[in-house]
């Protein structure tokens, strides 16, 4: 409501915090672990896919919110086609902690100024600064740098 009524431009929402001893309460899936232990034991089968079931969770949290958007028309297009709204982790694999293929998704079009349905793959080392950078920019902040990016991420735009 408050895209839709103009109220604000920017909204930050974090459906978890991303350190240790946090735990987790999954009431729909009947299930209160810490996520960051969790993901230290993927070798088990049974966590795996416990894991798996998280995952869809959050994947289907986003799905209702993009669909939401999706469904409020605005100008010649909807909320969602005129934004920009991204959703990802800070680890690529938590059970090493590892900071590369970082699972991100990128939805709305920003007002058709970025490509959308498509994956985009990125040279190794590519930080996620360039697309923090890359957003910036599409903001109309002007910025030049952020934290350790090296430019904007190289495909996202139109």
């Amino acid at each position: 409501m408050a895209f839709q009524g103009d109220l604000t431009h920017v909204a930050t929402f974090m459906l978890a915090p991303e350190r240790w001893g946090s735990p987790q309460h999954f009431h729909e899936l009947q299930f209160t672990k810490s996520h960051h232990e969790l993901t230290h034991g993927q070798d088990n089968e049974g966590v795996k896919k416990f894991l798996v079931q998280v995952d869809r969770f959050y994947m289907e949290l986003f799905a209702e919110v993009l669909e939401q958007m999706d469904a409020i028309s605005e100008g010649a297009g909807t909320l969602l086609d005129h934004s920009m709204v991204t959703l990802g982790s800070g680890l690529g694999d938590g059970k090493d902690h590892t900071m590369n293929e970082l699972p991100i998704i990128v939805a709305g079009s920003a007002n058709g100024r970025i490509k959308t349905g498509r994956v985009l793959n990125c040279p190794e080392n590519t930080p996620l600064a360039n697309l923090w950078l890359s957003q910036a920019k599409l903001m109309g902040t002007g910025m030049k740098q952020f934290a350790n990016s090296t430019g904007p991420l190289n495909g996202l735009l139109v």
